[in-house]
């Protein structure tokens, strides 16, 4: 991988290596990642035995399902995380989640990877596990899971503090701010404080003391004193032991906070970045606390209601499904193929990382149900797609692209028109870039695949009519009867606003129409999925479907022979090498076709999490709209038990999987696999928040 250039927001500089032998050392620090001796034993030594991880495992059995999680200052070359996998496996039950969180400012590459981890073949399996599902080197957070879904890895690339900033639930407001997910333990293994001072400091101690609860453990191999001085102060008690190797002493210990408020009061001293640049914010988007939910309810069977049936089943929590249709996925879920997609972008911002976030996840995500044989080969081709820039202004982006993705070549590659041609099987007389990971997937076969799982209930036929809270649960009315849980997640799309607790929020229906048609009508196959104005996918049983249109506000889901004429021409322009005669020949073929209705937001990001409380908004940030930055101690107030997972537009494939993932962490209380910022973006209150600022709402 070549280093892409100093101004993209993409840019991330991998470790640069010296070896002597097999053993890595870091040209940038001028330090080694493990001991010479033997870095596994380093590892069993200092961490794992030094926070009494064996015991602690073993202490899990007999109690109800749930997570552990592991937290660590520097990644380097996975050792110390793929022992610690390796113990959860020998000693940990079953049907509870090791959570693993990590940062790295200079990641190794995987061929790096591969050669420093070589030497322990006890570590082999999961070591070719861990090279398998390796993020792309691309700045921010990446979720990663191992031996199906009960190792979860949670890898920031970039800055170490601000990637353990982001762990919490506000960047701002810390006398309210609360970590999702405490840590357990803690492996403190950055470079050694000499050689790495900007690691060891109380900026790094603050936010470990915020994450921690009393009890929380840590070890490290140094024994420096602002190391250990920084760790007291902060409420760590430490202690001291003989260091591993040549090292005379390393220390740890236990969090033990003199007050409740101690950490919260250190933390200000530290402010954030976000909270330096913008000014103390009212922070309405810290998330409630619930009990651990047993039974969830989830209304809408299409790609976001049984991704998030599915994520909460995976955790141990039973799910009651409910389906007005016959079927599962019969609404904008139901075409036969739906295409792996995301729009790439040169500039940064909430939207453009989210895209990519959940796109890259979304690949490993398929990857592996894949792998599984949870999709066969009729259900899903990772063929990879085309994206053509078929104009002048997109081919100027395309170039502005090229320069932002230099060096990620094994995700993302920019094509001539030629090599494009080569890639797709059709003529093309237009540049394009190729996602060579990605490809189309059957959306109702997934849900269907989703929903085969032991702790999930499938309801069909049943209209969710209306949502009541009494003081122990949740019921929902339908139209014979009631059902009951702890907590719902509403994802039936734009009928979310059939929910009085849901009917305020700014959804948009967009309409859209695919074409299909007998393969044979045209003179070219493609082998990969292509967008252009629209999209193309290879062809299933001999038919090719084409589209799509995009009509904003239109509800109506007839098929129009107006669209069908709407697709053929897009896709002409585009691609006129595909057709053997002109359109009016292919509309006299009687094309077939599928009309629905997306659903989206007035800023294109999904609606996910907690519901919010809409007069006790109003009432707690209501001075918002005369001063936006104004100091509001109190945090939003939400319906307890009550979520959405709802607005992913013509790009559920792609956005699903992450959003049921974060749903299912805030509910399980487990780290999330999204940065703070972006849990904030997707935060349904967002859009009452900014009413109020820009006085749109009285108050």
């Amino acid at each position: 991988m070549s280093h892409p250039p100093q101004n993209s927001p993409y840019t991330l500089e991998p470790a640069t290596l010296n070896w002597l032998d097999d053993n890595p050392g870091s040209s940038d620090y001028g330090d080694i990642y493990f001991s010479c001796k033997d870095g596994l034993e380093e590892t069993d030594y200092v961490f794992l035995q030094h926070n009494h991880l064996v015991e602690r495992f073993k202490a899990l059995h007999g109690q109800a399902p749930g997570s552990f999680t592991i937290a660590e200052t520097g990644f380097g070359t996975g050792l110390n995380f793929l022992a610690a996998c390796n113990l959860w496996q020998q000693h940990a039950p079953k049907d509870w989640q090791l959570h693993f969180i990590s940062v790295e400012k200079h990641p190794l590459t995987k061929s790096d990877l591969q050669r420093a981890l070589k030497r322990w073949p006890q570590l082999q399996a999961l070591t070719h596990l861990l090279i398998g599902n390796y993020p792309e080197l691309t700045p921010g957070l990446h979720r990663v899971h191992l031996m199906g879904t009960s190792i979860h890895l949670s890898l920031w690339l970039g800055d170490a503090i601000e990637g353990f900033q982001q762990c919490l639930d506000t960047s701002h407001k810390q006398h309210v701010a609360r970590a999702g997910a405490k840590v357990d333990a803690w492996f403190l293994d950055g470079f050694t404080p000499a050689r790495n001072p900007e690691m060891w400091t109380e900026a790094l101690f603050s936010v470990m003391a915020q994450l921690s609860k009393p009890g929380t453990s840590f070890a490290t191999f140094t024994a420096a004193g602002d190391v250990r001085r920084g760790l007291q102060k902060l409420g760590f008690e430490v202690k001291k032991a003989p260091g591993f190797g040549t090292k005379r002493e390393m220390i740890y210990g236990l969090y033990a906070p003199l007050t409740e408020n101690s950490t919260q009061a250190a933390a200000t001293q530290n402010p954030t970045k976000s909270t330096r640049r913008k000014g103390m914010q009212a922070p309405w988007s810290v998330p409630p606390h619930i009990e651990r939910p047993e039974h969830v309810m989830v209304i809408g069977g299409g790609l976001a209601g049984t991704s998030s049936a599915r994520a909460l089943a995976n955790r141990g929590v039973a799910v009651t499904l409910v389906e007005r249709h016959p079927r599962l996925a019969q609404e904008a879920s139901g075409n036969a193929q739906g295409m792996l997609y995301t729009k790439l972008s040169p500039q940064d911002g909430l939207l453009n990382q989210f895209t990519l976030s959940s796109f890259l996840y979304a690949q490993r995500h398929y990857k592996d149900l894949q792998q599984e044989g949870l999709l066969s080969g009729s259900q899903i081709d990772l063929c990879g797609l085309l994206q053509l820039a078929c104009s002048d202004k997109e081919q100027k982006l395309l170039e502005q692209l090229k320069t932002a993705f230099e060096g990620h070549d094994s995700w993302v590659q920019f094509l001539s028109a030629e090599q494009a041609s080569a890639c797709a099987g059709v003529e093309s007389q237009y540049p394009g870039y190729h996602l060579p990971q990605s490809g189309w997937i059957a959306p109702a076969a997934l849900c269907e695949t989703l929903c085969q799982h032991p702790l999930i209930t499938t309801v069909t036929h049943t209209e969710a009519l209306r949502l009541h809270k009494t003081d122990t649960h949740w019921q929902l009315q339908h139209q014979v009867g009631s059902f009951e849980a702890d907590a719902v997640i509403i994802a039936n799309s734009h009928d979310a606003k059939q929910f009085e607790q849901t009917a305020a929020l700014p959804l948009k229906v967009i309409r859209g129409q695919i074409t299909a048609l007998d393969a044979d009508l045209f003179a070219q196959q493609p082998k990969t999925v292509i967008c252009h104005e629209g999209y193309l996918t290879p062809a299933i049983d001999n038919t090719l479907r084409f589209g799509a249109t995009f009509d904003n506000g239109d509800n109506d889901k007839a098929i129009r022979t107006h669209d069908h004429r709407r697709n053929l021409d897009s896709l002409h322009r585009s691609l006129p090498g595909l057709f053997k005669g002109s359109v009016d020949d292919l509309m006299q073929s009687q094309p077939e076709g599928r009309a629905n209705l997306r659903c989206t937001s007035p800023d294109y990001m999904p609606l996910v999490g907690p519901v919010h409380q809409h007069d006790a908004f109003l009432k707690d940030f209501g001075p918002l709209s005369k001063d936006a930055s104004r100091d509001i101690p109190q945090a939003g107030q939400y319906i307890e038990g009550l979520y959405v997972n709802i607005g992913h537009g013509a790009r559920g494939l792609t956005s699903t999987p992450i959003c049921a993932e974060l749903l299912a962490s805030l509910l399980c209380h487990e780290p999330r696999p999204l940065p703070q910022n972006l849990v904030q973006a997707l935060t349904p209150a967002r859009f009452l928040i900014r009413d109020i600022i820009r006085g749109k709402i009285a108050v």
